[in-house]
């Protein structure tokens, strides 16, 4: 009876624990799944974090280089216009300041293009996020970049050449100008002098005692004629410019041609039996044999 008692305990304490046991294993498997299905959930929530930072940055990314390449399709399309106006034959100080002021434009253009390839680049490995796609995009975007700058730069070298080329011209033009004002000066001064005459006027007495006309030849003091001194000077003479002196005043009863003239090319004015004046009817013709005229009134 007592060992028939025994095998019962025991058979009910291994019944126990063996309970006990498969309620441990269970409930540690249970703590497992959980812990698994956590973590799974904490990845999916990391994941779907990313996801989402990866999607905004895209869209940040998109939108800077959709600007960079409109910025880029203007920067060509000015390099098209300043190229064409630098090339015009008929390149002009207007055209010089506009080409620097669009330069200067696209010049700023650019470096905002490169600051901004330059913080995608930050933005990009700061994130951690690799997507091939835009290191792409962006490494041909930074080489277009480049070019445009370099093109600009090569404007800018051409702009400097035709400055050159425009200063030197100008030099030449003023050098020829200075000839040209030159001469013109000295055939100014070469007319001034073929067209200068010399008047003088009034009675034998006055015309001689300024050593203008004397009496010569003859017999005796008869038969003299009236000339010119040799020595003359122009002190008492009244210059004329031949073009413009038409005729001068005399008043006069009488009045004579002491110098020689040809007859027809001026004539007498007399009003009131007293001569006014004298008319120079032929310029050339009248100065062509001296250009002094001396007459003697009475």
């Amino acid at each position: 009876m007592k060992t028939k008692s025994l095998f019962i305990f025991g058979l009910a304490a291994l019944l126990i624990i063996t309970v006990i046991t498969g309620y441990l294993l269970f409930d540690k498997h249970n703590k497992e799944q959980v812990a698994i299905l956590q973590l799974q959930e904490d990845r999916n929530d990391t994941l779907s974090i990313k996801l989402h930072q990866r999607d905004s940055l895209v869209n940040d990314y998109m939108a800077t280089l959709n600007q960079i390449e409109a910025d880029i399709r203007f920067i060509k399309k000015q390099e098209n216009i300043l190229e064409t106006l630098s090339n015009d034959p008929e390149f002009a100080l207007d055209q010089r300041t506009r080409i620097v002021e669009d330069i200067r434009l696209v010049s700023n253009l650019i470096e905002q293009n490169k600051q901004k390839i330059s913080q995608l680049n930050r933005k990009l490995k700061k994130s951690g996020i690799e997507i091939n796609s835009l290191n792409e995009k962006i490494k041909l975007l930074s080489q277009t970049i480049e070019e445009r700058d370099k093109g600009i730069e090569t404007l800018t070298l051409e702009l400097s050449k035709k400055d050159t080329e425009l200063g030197e011209l100008n030099q030449m033009i003023a050098k020829v100008e200075d000839t040209v004002k030159f001469q013109q000066k000295i055939i100014d001064h070469q007319t001034n002098q073929l067209n200068k005459a010399y008047i003088a006027y009034g009675n034998y007495k006055e015309l001689k005692e300024k050593n203008i006309v004397i009496k010569d030849g003859g017999f005796l003091g008869l038969g003299k004629t009236k000339s010119l001194e040799k020595d003359l000077s122009n002190e008492h003479f009244t210059v004329v410019d031949i073009t413009e002196m038409k005729s001068f005043p005399l008043y006069s009863k009488e009045a004579e041609l002491i110098t020689e003239h040809p007859a027809g090319s001026y004539e007498w004015v007399e009003e009131n039996d007293t001569i006014t004046y004298m008319i120079v009817l032929n310029p050339d013709e009248f100065w062509k044999i001296s250009k002094y005229a001396v007459v003697e009134t009475k």
